[in-house]
């Protein structure tokens, strides 16, 4: 049986899936958003952050399958690239650069803007779904009854009335203003920040006469070495034959937004690979910069305070440094739940935000953990340190030492990496064993250090 209306604040994947998973429950689920969505795949104003290099996950991939059938078919028939990223990317981590090698897991490649657009077009064909645009939300409505639930949203020229609401506004969201004004306390937050930053400029690939036969790479991931080297660099391929290059700097070493600074900035980086690449390809954009990528952790899980009719997903709820990849993923996962928790509980019963919210910060809380462990690495990262982050970064350094010469751990980190398996499978007695005996190996015939290759075997 389905009830009357559910409100979605927010038009980005996060809104969208979450409007799918509602759609089976409600006579009308509206999207709102306070922004023009494009015709096609376009950039708009509401997702500025789109023009920068974003990574569907494996897990992220599959369950946006199961919400939308046909999202794979429609990004591969738009020119997404399906990617194994072991076999296809050029990869120089820590010790030097990873061996080409099948991984089995397959994920998409695409600009941020196609795979929202494809998304947002299967939206469109449910039926009892509604997207609505310059519809920017100012308040939430509530009854007043012994516990308080919501009956509308406010939007410039009245309300619109809901059974159910679910933030999903993003990082700016204003619901703990919203609550507030309800005379509810809002959720605890977290909040960790490395002091990060992006700058990306898009390229057209160069003709294939003028890529080198010996280089086999589709794309190029470059991460930092402490001190030395305190950026990052990618390269990613996107439909119609374009490269997003992207250079990231930690702890406060902020990448140059202007584009000779630019250039000198991917010159700069451990190996010459992505200056080399470019060097041959057009570029098509200026460079764009992006500072927003402190993580924040909204507590709803744990929320004292009680509003029925009320959820939040997304960057409303759990916000990721962006260079981890794990919010379209998160944000799918999470519509997933909610689909499962609607089923379990009903759309308008008072236990659903409660028992949401708790599954929801169940599965935050690993993605969380990954993004915010790597972050409390670097000097100067702020945030409340967890008791036991130096010796779950110093084991997670040991495991990814010892996968260089371990074909089953590397399986196991682009399994936990793509949200296939848990951060607790790296904790599993054999994984441990297996860890223990590389360090040890080390330590007994430690190895001479030796130069890393500019570029990686052909």
């Amino acid at each position: 049986m389905t009830v009357q209306r559910a409100v979605v604040i927010g038009g980005s994947i996060a809104g969208l899936c979450a409007a799918r998973a509602l759609a089976d429950y409600f006579d009308r689920v509206t999207v709102l958003d306070r922004d023009t969505y494009p015709a096609g795949p376009a950039e708009r104003a509401g997702v500025p952050q789109g023009r920068h290099v974003h990574a569907l996950l494996a897990r992220g991939r599959r369950e946006l399958e199961r919400l939308f059938p046909g999202f794979e078919r429609r990004m591969l028939a738009a020119g997404a690239h399906e990617i194994d990223f072991g076999r296809d990317f050029a990869t120089l981590r820590g010790a030097g650069w990873m061996a080409r090698e099948e991984s089995g897991i397959a994920t998409l490649f695409a600009s941020r803007t196609l795979l929202e657009t494809i998304v947002r077009d299967l939206l469109r064909a449910v039926p009892r779904v509604e997207l609505l645009e310059h519809a920017a939300v100012t308040g939430l409505v509530a009854e007043r009854r012994r516990h308080p639930r919501v009956r509308a949203v406010r939007l410039a020229d009245g309300e619109l009335a809901a059974e159910l609401v679910v933030d999903a506004s993003g990082r700016g969201s204003k619901a703990p203003a919203w609550l507030g004004a309800l005379g509810l306390e809002p959720p605890a937050e977290t909040v960790v920040d490395s002091h990060s930053g992006y700058a990306t400029r898009w390229y057209r690939e160069p003709e294939p006469a003028r890529w080198p036969a010996e280089w086999w790479w589709k794309g190029i991931w470059v991460d930092p070495q402490e001190p030395e080297h305190m950026t990052a660099g990618v390269l990613f391929p996107v439909e119609g034959a374009r490269w997003i290059v992207t250079v990231a700097g930690i702890a406060g070493h902020y990448p140059p937004s202007d584009e000779a600074g630019f250039g000198a900035a991917l010159a700069r980086l451990r190996s010459p690979i992505i200056a080399h690449a470019v060097s041959l390809a057009e570029p098509i954009s200026p460079v764009y910069s992006n500072r927003a990528m402190a993580n924040r952790f909204r507590h709803y899980e744990r929320w004292p305070a009680r509003l029925d009719g009320f959820l939040a997903v997304g960057d409303s709820v759990c916000a990721f440094n962006p260079v981890y990849g794990q919010g379209m993923t998160t944000a799918a996962v999470a519509a997933c739940i909610l689909a499962d928790c609607l089923a379990r509980v009903g759309p308008t019963s008072p236990t659903l935000p409660p028992t949401f919210f708790r599954a929801q910060g169940r599965f935050l809380g690993e993605p969380w953990s990954l993004a915010t462990g790597a972050d409390f690495r670097f000097p100067g990262t702020a945030g409340e340190r967890p008791a036991l982050i130096g010796v779950f970064n110093r084991y997670t350094d040991a495991l990814f030492a010892a996968a260089a010469d371990d074909a089953e751990l590397r399986r196991l980190v682009g399994e936990v990496i793509n949200m296939l398996r848990p951060p607790a499978a790296f904790f599993a007695p054999r994984v441990l064993g297996r860890v223990a005996l590389a360090s040890l190996g080390r330590v007994l015939q430690p190895a001479a250090a030796a130069p890393v290759p500019a570029l990686p075997a052909a």
